[in-house]
Order: structure tokens, then sequence, then C-alpha cells
């Protein structure tokens, strides 16, 4: 857990993406650096400056696009702050990098220092309530952002963990109140279809289970040659919506029905039942706005799914006598309530506005506010695109507030 008097919170830049208001090779790219900028030099120094997810397109990017970005997001941030540290959530579009980070400090590290690879049975847990510091002189490899600061400016600690980070901020009476991040993949069904099939009993079948699909839609379908063209046209069409969407998807359907036929030499009625499949799944691909949890308001749905991750994944798993069993640091329960602060939809809680959730732990009932950290998506507005969902959230001992960049950004 930190202990800060003050920190700035951002999420779903996805930087390398085209779409990103930070692409540094668009055309408006300096008037929304130099937007971006002024916010933070108006917000000053910092405890942290932390990252709440989908930091790095993964999905619809070029890994040199990714990179270039980032040692571009780093030289705004080394003019601005300074901040003491910098804490790094990955979420899915990022999630590659976290799996790639924990192999190379739990397998290739321990290897590298003459040690045992961990067993299968240990392995989900090198993912989970991990904390990987660049200042870590045990660390047996470099977090690869290290490389990309500036080499003429002073650099902050730079932390990566996941799946949560935890923050108290101490106010003046002697008490505290707690933030606790998370980038908010795992409240969308999208991204645990194996629940249906086995129920996890806690985060480390949640994340063993899924990360497959993390890794499969997130990362493998970017990075998969003349298969991901195909993949970022279909989105790309997907945004524009409706008619030319769905005139993609029938052009897919064909293609793939007619590459399936000829491999496998159907006859009828297989061949009825490969279109009709095919049809189903067309259908299922809905071409609403607001389809699914992404880039949606908190609404009761969304907080019923809030509700079921903070009791299952969070209150009963930081409890006092797990830290053996789960390798915690630490064996106390988490201090309870906390704000709940996610990424993810894309959909900032905008100043003046109070949204939370009741949750009944220990026979008592407790309020958790809801704090969400926006995006950085060009396609996020239908259209208006001036970064009305973009900004950053602050947190000090009077509370938080939403520092909108709306009406700035092109």
């Amino acid at each position: 857990m930190s202990k800060i008097k003050s920190a700035i919170a951002l999420s779903d830049l996805h930087l390398g993406r085209e779409h990103s208001y930070l692409y540094s090779k668009n055309q408006k790219f300096q008037k929304n650096r130099d937007a971006l900028l002024a916010l933070l030099n108006k917000l000053g120094r910092q405890d942290e400056l932390i990252l709440n997810g989908d930091f790095l397109e993964f999905s619809f990017a070029g890994l040199d696009e990714v990179y270039r970005d980032v040692e571009i997001f780093f030289s705004i941030l080394a003019e601005a702050g300074p901040y003491n540290r910098i804490v790094y959530i990955p979420g899915n579009h990022d999630h590659h990098f976290w799996r790639t980070l924990g192999e190379q400090v739990h397998i290739d590290g321990k290897i590298a220092q003459g040690m045992n690879a961990p067993g299968h049975d240990k392995y989900p847990c090198c993912f989970v309530d991990e904390r990987f510091s660049n200042q870590d002189p045990k660390l047996p490899c470099k977090i690869i952002l290290t490389h990309l600061w500036p080499k003429n400016k002073p650099m902050p600690e730079i932390v990566v963990k996941y799946p949560h980070h935890l923050a108290k901020v101490p106010l003046e009476n002697g008490e505290g109140q707690y933030y606790l991040f998370t980038h908010g993949h795992y409240l969308e069904d999208l991204f645990k279809p194996v629940n249906i099939l086995i129920k996890p009993a806690h985060m480390q079948d949640l994340e063993a289970f899924n990360s497959m699909w993390l890794e499969l839609l997130c990362y493998g379908l970017g990075q998969a040659g003349r298969l991901s063209d195909k993949v970022r046209k279909l989105v790309e069409e997907y945004e524009k919506r409706k008619k030319v969407a769905k005139k993609e998807i029938n052009e897919l359907k064909k293609e793939t029905y007619s590459n399936v036929n000829t491999s496998l030499k159907l006859r009828w009625p297989m061949t009825w039942l490969l279109k009709w499949g095919l049809n189903l799944i067309a259908k299922k691909i809905s071409f609403r706005e607001n389809s699914k949890l992404y880039k949606k308001p908190i609404d009761n749905e969304l907080k019923e799914s809030i509700k079921e991750y903070i009791t299952k994944f969070v209150i009963q798993r930081y409890r006092q006598g797990k830290a053996k069993e789960y390798q915690f640091p630490s064996d106390t329960d988490i201090p309870t309530p906390f704000t709940f602060v996610f990424g993810h939809t894309h959909r900032p809680v905008k100043g003046g506005e109070k949204i939370s959730v009741n949750i009944k732990d220990n026979n008592k009932d407790e309020t958790y506010p809801l704090a969400n950290t926006g995006g950085w998506l060009r396609t996020d507005g239908a259209g208006v695109a001036n970064g009305e969902n973009a900004g950053v959230l602050v947190i000090d001992q009077s509370g938080w507030r939403w520092e909108s960049l709306e009406g700035k950004l092109e």
C-alpha cells in the first residue's frame, strides 16, 4: 500500500494506436501534447502518477509505434511534475506486457540465478499481486520502460503491478482515505468466458482460466500478420456503425464459409449447418453504440458487476490469515471502505457526480464510492472527438476531482 498526500491517475491512453489523442504521427498531436502538458504543469508535483491500464496498445498497433509513443509520452512527464513514483497497472490491451515481465522475473530470471523455474501449480501465482520496481536491486532484469525515459532527466521510481494498487491518503485527524485502483476488464463477461465452465475460487483462478482470452483478443489477433489486417479493418468498419459494419461482417462470413467448406469438403446437411452457425454468430454481434460494458456509463448492471468483483476478488482475498496462502507481504485485512477506481469503459465520473455501491461485509453495510479514469480515444465520443472523455483524476486530502480536457483536444 502506498501512503501519499497527492496523486493523479489516468488510463486508456492506448499509446501507439492511430485513434489515440496522443498518437505522435497525427497532425493534431502537438496541440494535444501541449494541452496535456499545460494540465500537468498546473497540477504540479505529485507523490504518484498512476497509469490505470490500457497504457500500451498491443491490439491495434505495431510494437514500434507503441514504444515510440511511450518515449514521447515520458518526455511530457519529464517536463512536468515531478513525480516521486509512476505506478503502472496493465489492463486488457497491455496485459501481454505484464505476462512478459512476470516471465522475465519468475522464470528467466530464476534460471539465470541458478534457481528452478516454478511448477505449474505455482505458475499462476506469478501473475497476480506482484510488484516490480526499477529500484529493486534484486530484480533480475530491467523493466523495458526505463529505457524509454529521457536520458537527461531524473527518473522517478517506476513500479509495475497487477491487478490492484491500494493507496492511502492520510487525513489531519489521523485517519485516512483509501483508493483501490484496477483497470476493470474483469468486470466484463467478454474477458471471463471460462467462468461458465469453472467458477474461479480466487484471483489466481480468474487470471489463470481467462488470461488466454486476454492474450488472444488483445494481443494475438493484433500481431498476426494478414489476419491482423482483417481484424483492424473489421473494427474500423464497426466503429462507423451499422450498415458499413454489417457489410464487412457479411464479407468475412462468406469468406469463412468458403474456406471451411473447401477444406472439409462438406455436403448437405453439414453445409446448411455451417451457414446456420455462421449466421447465428453474426447475429450475436451487436451494432449498438453502447454494446457490452465498454464505453458504458455506470448503470445498475455495471454496479452489480463491481459489487461481485469487490466482494469476491478483493475483500475476501485480502483477509488476515490469507498471506501465506496467497504469498502476500502483510497479513492484515484490507481497509474498508475504499473508493474503487477503474478505467476500461472510457466513461469518467465527472465533477459533482456521486456514484457508489453498497456492500455488506461482516454483517454491516458499507458504501464504496466509484470513480473512473476516462479514455483517450477519438472514437469514444460518437463523432464529437474533442477530448470529452479524456482527462486526469486528481486525488488529495480533500478527496478526488476530475480535471477534464474536453474541448482542448482534437
